[in-house]
């Protein structure tokens, strides 16, 4: 399978979404936020420059795609042939694709994999690793991984039910 561009351009946009609720005053934004990241007042009521926003959807577009290799394990096959897309016209590959082509492509894979990526193997090391050098507490972690853990699982959702578009 090959990405759907379209359906990894959308989950970039997923943890914007998740971040509006979750550092929402009335959830861990305003005051307690602000005290756990060790912001000052203005550095808080600063708003986001126009090339910071943008950055971040470039960089939520590379996790999308991270996310989409880590869970659409029909690429693997792919990846296996070359990827030469005319080996799935006949022979091995296009029965094993044929076989099994449209398993994991479900929910509940996502979850799956979004708590795996989100607290076992990315976010927690990375986040831990930071939060230890940069002095930061384990309140910190625990919202910052929290976060991303939500936002991960619902890409990983989307991405695993409708990220792969078939080649054979």
């Amino acid at each position: 399978m090959t990405p759907n561009f379209l359906i990894l351009f959308t989950c970039a946009f997923i943890p914007f979404f998740v971040a509006f609720i979750w550092f929402h005053p009335k959830c861990f934004g305003g005051e307690y936020w602000k005290k756990v990241a060790g912001l000052t007042n203005e550095q808080h009521n600063t708003p986001i420059k126009p090339i910071k926003l943008a950055a971040s959807i470039l960089l939520n577009l590379l996790i999308s795609f991270g996310v989409f290799i880590i869970t659409v394990h029909q690429t693997h096959v792919l990846a296996l042939t070359g990827p030469n897309v005319d080996a799935f016209k006949s022979g091995t590959a296009l029965a094993f694709m044929q076989e099994y082509g449209e398993n994991f492509h479900t929910i509940q894979h996502g979850i799956t994999h979004g708590l795996f990526i989100g607290l076992l193997c990315f976010v927690i090391p990375i986040l831990g690793y930071a939060v230890i050098f940069e002095r930061k507490s384990v309140k910190y972690l625990l919202v910052n991984a929290g976060f991303w853990a939500i936002s991960l699982v619902l890409m990983a959702c989307v991405i695993s039910k409708w990220g792969g578009v078939p080649v054979y």
